[in-house]
C-alpha cells in the first residue's frame, strides 16, 4: 500500500509539472498587441501578492518582500501604483518540491486585471487583460534567489509592456 501511494505521488507530480510546462508557454512569446494595449491610460493600479502557501512558504521569502520587489520596480519606472485601485496586478507563486533530489519547480505568475462589463449578461467584474508566467527548476538552496529573479523578470516585462502602451509625451 505504501509503495502504491509513493508511485501515485510520483505520477501526480509528473502530471503537475507537465501541466505547468504546458501552461507556461506564455513566456515563450511576446505579449500580444491586445494585451499591451489593455494597459493604455490606466490611471493607477494596485499590487496584490497572493499568500505563499505550502512549499512556496518554505522558500524563505515572504509575500511582503515579493510585493516590495514589484512595487519598487514599477514606481522606479513611473508606473502609477496606489494602495487601492480598481485595476490591479497580481503575483502568484506555486512551488512543487521534486522527490528525486533537492529540486523544486517554481511557477511564478503575474496577471493584470481591470474592470470589465459584459453587455450580454450585464456582468461587471475584473477581467485579466495581461499575463505572463515564468517556470523554473532550482535547488532548494537557490530557490529564494531564483524566485526573486523570477519576480524581477516579470515586473520588468510588465514595465516594458506598460511603456509600449503609454509612451512618454514629449
Amino acid at each position: 500500500m505504501a509503495r502504491q501511494a509513493a508511485v501515485f505521488r510520483a505520477v501526480l507530480q509528473a502530471v503537475l509539472v507537465a501541466g505547468m510546462l504546458t501552461s507556461s508557454a506564455a513566456e515563450a512569446r511576446a505579449q500580444s498587441e491586445v494585451e499591451t494595449a489593455s494597459l493604455e491610460r490606466i490611471g493607477k493600479l494596485e499590487i496584490v501578492v497572493d499568500p505563499l502557501e505550502g512549499p512556496a512558504a518554505d522558500i524563505g521569502v515572504t509575500a511582503g518582500v515579493l510585493r516590495s520587489i514589484v512595487d519598487t520596480r514599477l514606481r522606479e519606472e513611473g508606473v502609477p501604483v496606489a494602495d487601492f485601485a480598481v485595476a490591479f496586478l497580481t503575483l502568484h507563486v506555486t512551488a512543487i518540491p521534486l522527490e528525486a533530489g533537492p529540486d523544486i519547480v517554481l511557477l511564478t505568475s503575474l496577471h493584470f486585471f481591470q474592470p470589465a462589463a459584459s453587455t450580454l449578461n450585464r456582468w461587471l467584474g475584473p477581467a485579466r487583460t495581461w499575463s505572463l508566467e515564468r517556470l523554473t527548476v532550482a535547488g532548494m538552496s537557490q530557490a529564494e534567489e531564483v524566485l526573486r529573479a523570477n519576480v524581477e523578470h516579470l515586473a520588468d516585462a510588465f514595465v516594458a509592456s506598460w511603456r509600449e502602451a503609454n509612451p512618454p509625451l514629449d
